[in-house]
C-alpha cells in the first residue's frame, strides 16, 4: 500500500523530482483504474519477487492525478510531475508528448521504461470523426517517442466501459481503437514502442451479443450500478499479467515490433 507523506511535508516537495536511475527504472503514467491494478494487483510485489529471482535491480514508479503524485519503488508519494491539465485522454497525452513542458522533460530524464494509459473516458468515442482524431494523435505521440531511442516505451489501450454507461456503436469505436493501437499500421518497424492491450484483456469479446466490446460481467464491480472500475478478482489477475509484461520488456533487448519495412510506408495511413 502507498504510503502517504503527512500533509504539510508534502506541500514542501511537490516540486517535478530528479533522481539517479539504476538498471531498468519503469515510470507508469494512469489514473484510478491503473491505481487499483498496481495495489490490488501487487504489481510492485511481482517485480520485487522477480528481482529476487532473478537478481535483477527494477524500479516501479508509477503516477495518478497531480494531487497524488509520484509513487516510488518502495511505495512512498514523493512529489507530482504536474501533468499538463492532469489529463491522460488522448488529447491529453498528445499535449505531454508533442509539446514543449516540464512534465515530459522530467520523465524522460527520470525514467527509461516509460508506460502510459487512459482511463476508460477514453472509451467514450461517440463518432468515426472522434475515432480518426484518436488515431491522428497517436500517430503523432509515436513520432514523437520513435526520436527516442534509447528509451523503451509501452502504450496501453484504455479500459471498456461498464454496459450501463456506454452504447454497441460507443464499445465498438472503442475496441476499433484499442486494436488499432497494436496494429503494424501505428507500430511497424518502430524498434523502441511496445504495446499491452488493457481493453481486450478486460472486455467481453467482440461476439455480436448485446454485451460485446464491454466490461466484462464478471469483471464488474457492481452488476446494477454504473462504474466502469474492474473489481478485485480482475485487478488481481491483471496486475500479475502486467508486471510480467514490464519485467520482459525491461529485461530484454529491445526488439522490433513488427517489419523493420514498414515504417517508412506506415504514413499512407495517415
Amino acid at each position: 500500500m502507498r504510503k502517504l507523506i503527512p500533509f504539510i511535508v508534502l506541500l514542501a516537495i511537490i516540486t517535478i523530482p530528479m533522481f539517479s536511475i539504476a538498471g531498468e527504472n519503469i515510470f507508469f503514467l494512469h489514473n484510478s483504474v491503473g491505481r487499483y491494478v498496481i495495489d490490488y494487483g501487487s504489481v510492485r510485489a511481482h517485480i520485487e519477487y522477480s528481482n529476487s529471482l532473478n537478481d535483477t535491480n527494477l524500479e516501479f514508479w508509477d503516477h495518478d492525478y497531480n494531487h497524488i503524485g509520484l509513487t516510488d519503488p518502495s511505495g512512498e508519494i514523493v512529489g507530482s510531475y504536474n501533468i499538463p491539465n492532469d489529463d491522460t485522454d488522448p488529447a491529453g497525452l498528445h499535449y505531454l508528448w508533442t509539446t514543449s513542458n516540464s512534465a515530459k522533460d522530467a520523465i524522460l530524464d527520470n525514467h527509461n521504461v516509460i508506460v502510459f494509459k487512459s482511463c476508460y473516458s477514453a472509451s467514450d468515442i461517440t463518432s468515426n470523426t472522434q475515432l480518426q482524431q484518436f488515431k491522428e494523435w497517436y500517430y503523432d505521440i509515436v513520432d514523437v517517442l520513435e526520436t527516442h531511442a534509447d528509451k523503451t516505451f509501452l502504450l496501453m489501450s484504455p479500459p471498456p466501459k461498464h454496459r450501463l454507461g456506454t452504447s454497441s456503436n460507443e464499445a465498438d469505436r472503442a475496441r476499433e481503437f484499442a486494436s488499432w493501437m497494436g496494429s503494424r499500421e501505428l507500430l511497424g518497424g518502430i524498434t523502441n514502442v511496445h504495446y499491452f492491450d488493457m481493453f481486450d484483456f478486460l472486455a467481453h469479446p467482440d461476439d455480436g451479443s448485446p454485451a460485446s466490446n464491454m466490461l466484462r460481467y464478471d469483471y464488474e464491480k457492481f452488476h446494477n450500478a454504473y462504474d466502469s472500475h474492474p473489481n478485485l478478482a480482475c485487478n488481481q489477475a491483471l496486475g500479475m499479467v502486467l508486471a510480467d509484461e514490464l519485467i520482459s520488456i525491461s529485461n530484454s533487448a529491445v526488439q522490433e515490433n513488427q517489419d523493420s519495412s514498414w515504417g517508412a510506408t506506415k504514413v499512407l495511413f495517415k
